[in-house]
């Protein structure tokens, strides 16, 4: 009895520190969400916002350019995918990086490059956007699976006659068919609930169901129907992440005995820098108009950041840098301390498993639920500042927990047994086992909980004031106004935000 009760009370002692970032996720998403619903989701509203006539041209044009939107990914991304894990492409490393960089940044920089090389806004522009952004789903989820494919299926298919086209029918695509299901149903999700692209490039003829949202309750005070879209928005996320889900298990398993990497192919390598030069154009682009108007170098934009011009349209350039940095170290920091205490060995946790969930639901569903929710006693917080971290927080902490996750259950036990055995407390441990062996994986989650607070867009737009304005959303402002000082200053901001963003991912 004596053995086991050091290791009752540490497994007791950690699943009360467990409770830590439980009780968070519940009183800043769980609470907020419900909170929302539970008021103003009757059934009657859900009735007339499923039913409003004037929804029907909204809802068709998010379908419409959600397939269109998928469909062009994959018509890019399959074709980098295949060359990246069948074929032998120089600098493979450096395309995968490249087709990763757009979608690790935040999706006003994205968007605003896109204006830059698009003539118009609209719906080509909004489909560029997505297409920019999403190709990294399908080369990330894709790729792997492609890669543990044997190569002599492919071998034994040409030596009895099958042309190219033939054998992926009959036998690549069986075997690649769930993964390329699953990254096919997070492209749709992304697309069909994108704001911060079809925000900036959609203009005011374009509207998607999940804008629509934010102009109900934030433009026309009609939070019942605002509410009422937005559950019924997730109820349809929820329903195509399921489907895909379910689908998502290939057909058979062919470990790759022969390594894909040693067969070479010029035109692979074509295809794969290709479709890294078109995926990273727009941040080219942002840089290039950040010093080019109207034909000619200048530097005026980054002057009107710094030099007070811009306080005449209500953006103090130094204020928004100050708070967006403020606002991410903050977060980070409550990221990582919730990640930290959240994960468990040798299995996830529940805590784990329900931080996913900000995933699911839209950031701009969670905004709208603060709002409605923290707007009386005891929990009147919606105008506190100190509140935009805490959301950007949520936001990041699933990616943090799968960062953090994998680092501690790969410790070994033994270690924590032998600190155990010595009179070590479980906080003890945490300090000075874990938190020197997963000092890496917390680099890496501190970068992407920075970078993700950085550009954080949808639930900002309900919590943002004038005190406490953050990049993305200046961006967005200098973007909506005419001229070409404001537009330049614009792409000026966004490389300081690409940058910023580019150097935090880089350092994890």
């Amino acid at each position: 009895m004596e053995d086991h009760r050091p290791v009752t009370n540490r497994g007791g002692a950690a699943a009360r520190l467990r409770t830590v970032p439980m009780l968070f996720l519940c009183v800043f998403f769980i609470v907020p969400i419900a909170g929302s619903v539970a008021r103003f989701a009757r059934t009657g509203a859900i009735v007339d916002v499923a039913t409003d006539p004037s929804l029907r041209s909204v809802a068709w044009f998010t379908l419409w350019q959600a397939i269109a939107s998928t469909a062009a990914t994959l018509s890019i991304g399959m074709p980098v995918a295949w060359a990246l894990s069948r074929r032998r492409v120089h600098g493979a490393r450096a395309v995968t990086g490249i087709v990763t960089a757009p979608f690790l940044m935040p999706a006003v920089v994205v968007a605003t490059g896109v204006a830059a090389i698009v003539p118009s806004r609209g719906a080509v522009a909004i489909i560029v956007a997505h297409v920019v952004f999403n190709v990294a789903i399908v080369v990330r989820v894709v790729g792997p699976r492609w890669t543990m494919m044997s190569t002599r299926l492919e071998e034994v298919a040409a030596d009895l006659g099958a042309g190219p086209i033939r054998t992926f029918v009959t036998v690549s695509w069986p075997l690649i068919r769930g993964s390329v299901l699953a990254a096919t149903s997070l492209v749709f999700v992304f697309c069909w609930s994108s704001f911060a692209v079809v925000s900036i490039l959609g203009g005011s003829s374009r509207r998607t169901l999940e804008t629509e949202v934010f102009v109900r309750a934030v433009r026309l005070g009609d939070v019942r129907g605002a509410v009422a879209l937005a559950v019924l928005q997730a109820v349809f996320v929820l329903l195509v992440l399921v489907i895909g889900s379910g689908r998502s298990n290939d057909d058979g398993w062919t470990p790759n005995d022969r390594s894909a990497d040693g067969i070479r192919s010029g035109p692979a390598t074509t295809i794969a820098w290709t479709g890294a030069l078109l995926v990273s154009s727009p941040l080219v682009a942002v840089a290039i108009r950040s010093v080019r108007v109207r034909g000619s170098w200048s530097l005026s934009g980054w002057r009107a950041l710094f030099d007070g011009s811009l306080e005449r349209v209500g953006v103090d350039a130094w204020s928004v840098l100050g708070h967006s940095a403020r606002f991410a170290t903050v977060s980070a920091a409550i990221t990582i301390v919730l990640g930290c205490l959240a994960v468990r060995r040798p299995t996830p946790s529940i805590v784990e498993r329900i931080s996913v969930l900000p995933l699911v639901i839209s950031a701009v569903t969670l905004g709208l639920g603060i709002v409605v929710t923290f707007d009386r006693s005891p929990m009147d917080w919606r105008n506190r500042n100190w509140l935009v971290p805490v959301v950007h927080a949520v936001v990041a902490l699933p990616l943090a927990v799968r960062t953090i996750g994998p680092a501690v259950r790969a410790v070994d036990r033994s270690l924590h047994d032998t600190a155990a055995d010595l009179g070590a407390a479980p906080l003890r441990i945490l300090t000075r086992v874990d938190l020197p062996l997963i000092r890496g994986a917390i680099a890496r989650a501190a970068g992407i909980a920075a970078a993700v607070s950085i550009g954080e867009f949808g639930a900002t737009s309900f919590l943002t004031r004038s005190g406490s304005m953050t990049v993305p959303i200046a961006i967005s402002q200098l973007m909506g106004r005419p001229g070409p000082l404001l537009q330049q200053a614009a792409y000026a901001l966004a490389t300081l935000t690409a940058v910023a963003c580019a150097a935090l991912l880089a350092g994890a």
